[in-house]
């Protein structure tokens, strides 16, 4: 009984990884459990703290996890830059203006800042 009171005192807090399925192209497409890309790490920051707020840097899971990976890569040959990822897509795709494409979670804008 402990332990089931303690799950439902705490399951809202217990995280399930998802894995996301994108539906369609990413001209005509649409996502289901996107996931948002982490707002910043040791080289790498969104770009814009309004648009990571409003949802508009989620992706399929396994494209966080590329993208995750490609910057720790990065900041191994390459530590003293820091990169920038721009809009991605919202939660569920669909229609993301002004972009034409964005919609099934396998866009991702990507920069470099030169310090």
């Amino acid at each position: 009984m402990k332990y089931i009171l303690f799950i439902l005192l705490f399951y809202p807090l217990i995280t399930i990884a998802e894995t996301s399925t994108c539906y369609g192209t990413t001209l005509k497409g649409h996502l289901e459990n996107g996931v948002q890309l982490p707002a910043k790490g040791k080289n790498f920051v969104s770009y814009s703290t309004l648009g990571y707020l409003t949802g508009r840097t989620y992706v399929h899971s396994k494209v966080r996890d590329i993208v995750v990976s490609a910057y720790k890569e990065l900041e191994k040959e390459q530590p003293d830059k820091i990169y920038k990822f721009a809009e991605t897509g919202f939660k569920l795709g669909g229609q993301f203006k002004p972009h034409k494409t964005h919609r099934n979670g396998l866009s991702v804008d990507l920069s470099l800042i030169h310090i």
